[in-house]
């Protein structure tokens, strides 16, 4: 595709008409820059403590302030300070994500503040294990970027069944591994010539495969693999993960495949056992532009409503575009605030979108709750033995649970550390610093999966994040 190289994986904020402007930084230059800008204390969300804790053993000196602040010339100190203040005293963060078809998503992660006029401060992973800053950028700005994604679809709107229109995240997590089950029998039909038409078919046992297919081979060219690494990948503030739709089981399948069958969107065919299903029109039109897509893009945004029991309180909210040829798909979050990792109350709406519709879509998305006034307590800094993951709360906060029985699991070596040690992190995100390095050998245990990387418990009992790539597998 001729246009493919402005598909980028996070978000070019240098559009045109915006004003962004981008300072490569390492981890040990934070600290310096912030303190020549004269930002205020961070906050509990902001993001320069624990980049400033990570690089203080950087072996390279910093460089210095007006070498950093090159791109900002003829600017002021004092206003260099007003563009970068949502760094330290952000009360909203969006994740904005993106990923062509077979490739991994790429974050950037997106500061604002009441304080600096809602405009944005972005952060994301450099070239070369730096970090780009990019500032200032209003919504629109990343409005544009999600047309430069969108304008490659055609933008037609495609009916959906009824069934479909709004989805439990066990529907969602049911309709995506359908998808993949009939994509495989779709390309296995070709397997060999046939002297008569055959109907493409999936199964109860179809539909189980592919599931367990999702959660044994991390490959992006199956969509419910892709959905799902783009929801782990989204980070609360405060370092909570472990975003994911429920898995499908054998009961879920069966009641999705009749009610899909009872709705006339999968009609039996022949009489095997297991009962096989072809995929009626419109449902087969819906799956089959969901074969090979163009990009994924992922918006999840939490901004700060309030202060309560000393944490700040946040609304949170997810939208979805998958950009095929003939339709941009949109999947938008409703009650994601309130669900935690219990996703069983969210509920999803689903769309097929033309090209303007998703632009408005997105804009209306990034538009910032109108006349929301924060208390101070909000951006006053988080005490220094704070738990980061105390720091956020979704509104209402639920009552605490009976205390545990156990004291966690049982720990059971499934990977070790290669001979060279590798770094570990809090979360699955390479934009965050490294917590530690762990020693060559160690056994670990591998507790989950999401992309590329591997959430692994020690014998200890301490876990962390790290490259799934590269740990090496005991036995067979």
């Amino acid at each position: 595709m001729d246009s493919e190289p402005v598909l980028t994986g996070a978000p070019d904020l240098s559009s045109p008409g915006g004003l962004a402007r981008t300072i490569r930084l390492r981890r040990h230059e934070f600290g310096p820059l912030a303190r020549h800008v004269d930002l205020p204390e961070p906050g509990p969300l902001s993001p320069l403590p624990d980049l400033a804790a990570a690089g203080a053993d950087e072996a390279d000196p910093a460089r210095e302030p007006a070498e950093l602040l090159r791109e900002f010339t003829g600017l002021s100190t004092a206003v260099v300070g007003t563009v970068l203040l949502p760094l330290a005293a952000p009360d909203r963060v969006v994740d904005a994500r993106s990923a062509l078809f077979d490739s991994a998503p790429t974050p950037c992660r997106l500061y604002a503040s009441r304080r600096a006029e809602d405009t944005f401060v972005g952060l994301r992973p450099g070239p070369s294990g730096d970090y780009e800053l990019m500032a200032p950028f209003a919504p629109q700005d990343l409005a544009w970027w999600v047309q430069l994604q969108v304008q490659f679809s055609n933008g037609q709107p495609i009916p959906l069944p009824k069934a479909m229109e709004e989805l439990t995240a066990e529907q969602l997590a049911f309709l995506l591994v359908l998808v993949d089950a009939y994509k495989t029998a779709f390309f296995r039909s070709f397997a060999g010539r046939r002297p008569e038409p055959a109907p493409v078919t999936v199964s109860l046992a179809d539909v189980l495969e592919a599931q367990q297919d999702a959660l044994r081979v991390a490959d992006r060219r199956w969509i419910s693999h892709c959905v799902a690494e783009l929801f782990a990948a989204q980070l609360h503030p405060g370092g909570r993960t472990g975003a994911a739709l429920p898995e499908v089981t054998a009961d879920v399948a069966e009641r999705e495949l009749r009610r899909y069958a009872d709705a006339g969107d999968l009609e039996p065919a022949g009489t095997g056992d297991p009962e096989a299903y072809e995929l009626g029109l419109t449902l087969a039109t819906f799956a089959g532009t969901l074969f090979t897509w163009i990009s994924l893009l992922s918006l999840h945004d939490i901004q700060v409503v309030g202060h309560e029991a000393g944490r700040p309180v946040a609304q949170e909210d997810v939208v979805l575009f998958v950009v095929t040829e003939p339709t941009v798909w949109a999947l938008a979050s409703q009650g994601l605030t309130h669900a935690g990792r219990d996703w069983s109350a969210v509920r999803f709406g689903l769309r097929a979108l033309g090209v303007v519709e998703a632009c408005n879509l997105a804009a209306e998305f990034l538009r910032p709750i109108p006349d929301l006034s924060l208390p101070e307590e909000v951006y006053r800094p988080k005490p220094a033995a704070a738990d980061v993951t105390e720091q956020l709360s979704r509104p209402p906060a639920p009552p605490p649970g009976p205390p545990p029985t156990n004291v966690g699991p049982v720990f059971r070596p499934t990977h070790r550390v290669p001979s060279g040690g590798m770094s570990a992190w809090a979360a699955p995100d390479p934009s965050l610093a490294a917590l530690t390095r762990i020693d060559g050998r160690v056994e670990l245990q591998v507790l989950e999966r999401a992309g590329d990387w591997a959430h692994i418990l020690c014998s200890n009992g301490w876990s962390a994040w790290v490259d799934g790539r590269r740990i090496e597998r005991i036995g067979p």
